[in-house]
């Protein structure tokens, strides 16, 4: 039985005996009309359609995880979430693709609950049924429905004329939106030249912040040659990262990089090409991998705390985060949460007690537990579980740790990640006189 839990929310099969607390909610003229379907006239009628209707594959009852803000009890129903396949589906052509239908009942309205279940199932649908297209459509009109579209992130497609209602023996106008989960990169030829070039080195493994976001289109190539090295820049916040062979392809890179910007260099021994000779102070950090391709999940019972779930965080997150982590601005944070690349981890009472994510480098980070939650097994729980998912999608876990940050370095081993070598990359911004 399949139940995803957010930071709220339980999203679980539905069940005969929840009858009697659909009712109420299902009979609000307010809510089913505006979704296509009447409202219920009865308690029986409500058994009749969970029986018929709601008991269908990837259908889920939505209920508080926790006390509500109003003082409801922990399991209220609060309203309903499913996933059609392209068997049911007005829009879903093939096996990778969905049609998300979801509504709230009243009382629960304008506490978020719609985009934060919406945002689970997809997350489960992405990473647990390979689905890589959700559609959706609601009814002209509907701004409730609307307003949550647009912060889940789906784009318009088109507008359906006169559509037959045939619960309600009506026609409307329906805005059908689609949100691509997985877009595959387009690979220039010089990106994948870049990365064949990195891969032909003693250690490839030096390069993979470089190497694995080219591979998912994070970055583009500045200069590459089997010579000189990689140069490449990443797409949306801009970091140069370098990847020099020699002293003077260093001097040659160097002399690319406007002044001012922010730099990561894969070996800390060319920074004085890099510099000038004018003093920085870099941040400095080892490179950690995943060492083989075993997941740290392979016994679920023993990684995870009694009662812990993780879920993908979304916008609505962002006061916890930026109260908790400061290497990257309010527009990073914003813009990872948008993304999906942070997972929250969520204690047996409901409540938020840490996080983690990525980096548009593609590197695992971003991991804080709250300091009232340490010592419970929550941080390896977190980054096992992201390894996990890694693994699953491809890709290889790595990630960078401070050579003064033993904590860290002794979660990675217990985690299974090495360090590669003895290699220090550094992050710094660019001398004025440099450019």
């Amino acid at each position: 039985m399949i139940v995803i839990k957010t930071q709220r929310l339980v999203l679980r099969p539905w069940d005969g005996t929840d009858a009697p607390a659909l009712f109420p909610l299902a009979s609000d003229p307010a809510v089913g009309p505006a979704a296509g379907w009447p409202a219920h006239a009865s308690e029986e009628e409500s058994l009749c359609v969970i029986r018929d209707v709601l008991s269908a594959p990837e259908s889920y009852a939505v209920c508080l995880r926790g006390v509500g803000s109003a003082g409801e009890s922990a399991g209220t129903l609060v309203g309903a979430i499913a996933l059609k396949d392209a068997a049911s589906s007005t829009f879903a052509t093939g096996a990778g693709e969905r049609e998300l239908g979801y509504w709230v009942g009243r009382p629960f309205w304008g506490r978020g609950y719609a985009p934060e279940a919406a945002r689970a199932l997809i997350d489960f649908a992405r990473r647990a049924l390979g689905v890589s297209t959700i559609w959706l459509g609601y009814y002209a009109g509907n701004r409730k429905s609307a307003r949550v579209q647009n912060k889940l992130g789906f784009r318009y497609v088109r507008t359906d004329r006169d559509v037959e209602v045939p619960l309600l023996g009506e026609v409307r106008d329906e805005v059908v939106n689609r949100l691509d989960l997985e877009v595959p990169p387009i690979e220039s030829d010089l990106a994948a030249e870049a990365r064949a070039i990195l891969y032909a080195q003693p250690c490839p493994e030096r390069f993979l912040s470089i190497t694995e976001p080219l591979k998912l289109g994070r970055m583009t190539v500045c200069a590459a040659g089997e010579d000189l090295g990689v140069l490449a820049r990443l797409a949306w916040r801009g970091t140069y990262f370098a990847a020099p062979f020699s002293r003077e392809a260093a001097r040659i890179m160097a002399g690319l990089i406007p002044a001012g910007e922010l730099v990561s260099l894969v070996d800390e021994r060319y920074l004085a090409e890099f510099t000038s000779g004018v003093a920085v102070d870099p941040g400095r950090y080892g490179l950690w991998v995943l060492d083989g391709t075993a997941s740290p999940c392979s016994d679920e019972d023993q990684v995870m705390p009694t009662g812990f779930s993780i879920s993908t965080l979304g916008p609505e997150s962002i006061s916890d985060i930026v109260a908790h982590y400061e290497l990257l601005d309010r527009a990073e944070i914003e813009d990872h949460l948008a993304r999906g690349w942070i997972r929250g981890g969520i204690d047996a009472n409901g409540t938020l007690v840490g996080f983690i994510g990525e980096h548009e480098e593609a590197s695992m980070g971003m991991l804080e537990v709250f300091p009232a939650a340490r010592r419970h097994g929550y941080a390896f729980a977190l980054e096992a579980a992201l390894i996990d998912e890694l693994l699953q999608a491809g890709r290889v876990p790595f990630c960078h740790v401070a050579p003064a940050n033993e904590a860290s370095r002794g979660l990675q081993r217990k985690l299974g990640l090495r360090p590669v070598g003895d290699m220090v990359q550094c992050w710094f911004e660019m001398p004025q006189h440099c450019s």
